[in-house]
């Protein structure tokens, strides 16, 4: 395949998981998975409900990376900053909207009639309301 990797231990596992067909089987349900890590925080998530609450509010998650990023976000200010203006969020992903809607023109045309909208969100509502069905359904 084409993976370039500085680190031979990344090679190692890469040929493992994707070319030698190692999979790890979950003894309780359905779940495989070509990592034992992921298998590990399935286990965890899934039927030991392990939760990991926040110390400063009464958020809980399901996985350590995720109260990390909770407490980075809600509690430390952590913001992803526009590169083109002023604009920040708390949210990659509304960075991202902001961006493609601000900055990069990107629009979003009905198939029916001459709608355009701003945001994918925006066209859906608008196809329900409209013409009676969801366009990412199409």
């Amino acid at each position: 395949c084409d993976l370039i990797t500085t680190q031979a231990s990344s090679l190692r596992r890469h040929i493992r998981n994707k070319h030698e067909g190692v999979t790890y089987l979950c003894d309780q349900c359905d779940y495989a998975s070509t990592d034992l890590g992921s298998l590990k925080v399935h286990k965890e998530k899934v039927h030991e409900g392990l939760r990991y609450p926040c110390d400063q509010c009464d958020y809980i998650a399901t996985e350590v990376r995720i109260l990390k990023n909770h407490r980075k976000k809600e509690h430390e200010g952590f913001r992803y900053h526009c590169d083109q203006c002023e604009y920040s969020s708390k949210d990659r992903g509304r960075l991202k909207i902001h961006k493609q809607k601000l900055h990069d023109g990107i629009r979003y045309n009905c198939d029916q009639c001459d709608y355009v909208a701003k945001e994918i969100r925006n066209l859906r509502r608008h196809a329900e309301k409209e013409h009676g069905f969801d366009p990412s359904s199409q």
